[in-house]
């Protein structure tokens, strides 16, 4: 009966082993992926702060692309200003002796002409208008005149009576002079009535032909 005592004892310890050298893997196992666990966060946090660091610089990068777009556009608009006040300037000394050259008989001329609104913004601006006792030209200036800009131009128009009290009293007609016209233009603002002003050689100002006739009174 020892014996068989014995025997069973040294199988209990025998399962105690194996379990406890079980316990002992199953913990080396758990300490392993508590590692793993631990590394793994270590890479999820610093994927984290390159992910931040990017949008960083990402946002950074927009900024600094919208302050170029900014700086851009405020040089085209000087540029186009510049070109703007170019063709103003070789167009006004010239004025007079185009429209009177043309059979106008116009006798003196205003320029950069503007009225606001109530919330002071500009409601109508107007390069050039020729006159005399009788007739105002409403002349709008361009670098390179396109369809849309005699659109515009157009619509201002019907405007101009009364934003200008002062030329209520007259004949009013509207005028295009550009360096330039795209496509058509030249030809649509004939179309609809308006005189067209042209350069020759680059440098000298024309009043192209028109039926007095067929031109709009505003």
């Amino acid at each position: 009966m020892f014996k068989e005592t014995d025997k069973k004892f040294q199988e209990t310890d025998k399962k105690f082993q194996e379990t406890d050298r079980q316990f002992k893997e199953t913990d080396k196992k758990f300490r392993e992926t508590e590692k793993e666990i631990q590394e793994t966060k270590e890479i999820v946090k610093e994927t984290s702060r390159k992910v931040e660091e990017t949008s960083r610089n990402i946002d950074k990068m927009r900024e600094e692309i919208r302050e170029s777009d900014k700086k851009y556009r405020e040089l085209a608009d000087q540029f186009t200003s510049t070109i703007g006040h170019i063709a103003e300037g070789l167009m006004e000394p010239e004025a007079v002796r185009i429209f009177q050259e043309a059979g106008f008989d116009i006798d003196r001329y205003h320029r950069n002409m503007k009225k606001k609104n109530k919330q002071n913004q500009n409601e109508m601006e107007v390069d050039l208008v020729m006159l005399n006792c009788t007739l105002a030209i409403v002349v709008e200036i361009k670098t390179d005149c396109r369809r849309k800009d005699i659109d515009h131009f157009l619509r201002q128009m019907p405007k101009f009576r009364n934003l200008f009290p002062e030329f209520r009293d007259k004949e009013i007609l509207a005028a295009v002079a550009a360096l330039s016209y795209d496509r058509d233009a030249a030809n649509y603002a004939h179309e609809q009535g308006l005189l067209v002003i042209s350069t020759t050689d680059g440098d000298n100002f024309t009043l192209e032909p028109s039926d007095r006739k067929s031109l709009k009174r505003f």
